[in-house]
């Protein structure tokens, strides 16, 4: 995500630096490595007991209460450069409404990236076949750490378009296989499919589902 930022926003193309925020910012690792690159970065999030940036300023927001969320970003409407969704969306039970929470705070030609699971991943289809439910997305996982809606590739490209972005890219992340270092069990599965890599297509390559889109200039 840090190297795609660059690359679509990069400070030293601009006249100031780059207003990011960063929602669903958790500890602010990914805010802090943005500020030290340039960026004016603005972390939100529920919870400021994690949150463990210096720089970067710190927002509280529910985004599973859009209208509370809102109001609490009130002062960057319309003005982020570049709007980080990283890991966070699976976990909001509203998923549209923060789309579109998004799409009001970006400029026009500001960018968003998303990530979330990868559900077509072969790793999430092997686990399918094994346990009958989406990596990630069992009864476990619903309660920690939160995952509550898996997305596609196409259903989150639909819902970025919906509330006014252009999708200017579909990338994977978290290269397979995992190495499980703590569950033999996991790492050999993931050896055992090694072989079928060439025969599948890029969607089934990585473990995280990244979109990068550009808010609409009308």
């Amino acid at each position: 995500v840090f190297r795609l930022v660059l690359r679509v926003n990069r400070p030293d193309r601009v006249d100031r630096n780059p207003l990011v925020l960063d929602l669903g910012c958790g500890e602010g690792a990914l805010a802090q490595r943005l500020w030290d690159a340039g960026y004016l970065v603005i972390g939100v999030d529920k919870g400021q007991e994690a949150f463990r940036a210096c720089g970067p300023q710190f927002v509280h927001a529910d985004f599973d209460r859009p209208d509370e969320a809102e109001k609490a970003l009130q002062d960057w409407m319309g003005k982020a450069d570049l709007v980080l969704a990283v890991e966070i969306i699976e976990h909001l039970r509203r998923g549209w409404d923060f789309l579109n929470l998004c799409s009001k705070l970006a400029r026009p030609g500001g960018q968003l990236v998303v990530t979330t699971p990868n559900v077509a991943s072969w790793w999430s289809r092997f686990w399918f076949l094994l346990r009958g439910e989406l990596w990630g997305f069992g009864t476990e996982s619903w309660l920690d750490p939160g995952h509550v809606h898996a997305y596609t590739a196409v259903e989150l490209k639909n819902l970025v378009e919906e509330v006014g972005f252009r999708v200017c890219g579909v990338y994977l992340g978290g290269c397979l296989p995992i190495i499980w270092g703590y569950n033999w069990k996991r790492f050999l599965a993931s050896i055992v499919m090694l072989p079928l890599r060439p025969f599948m297509d890029k969607l089934r390559d990585g473990w995280v589902l990244c979109i990068h889109a550009e808010k609409s200039a009308g």
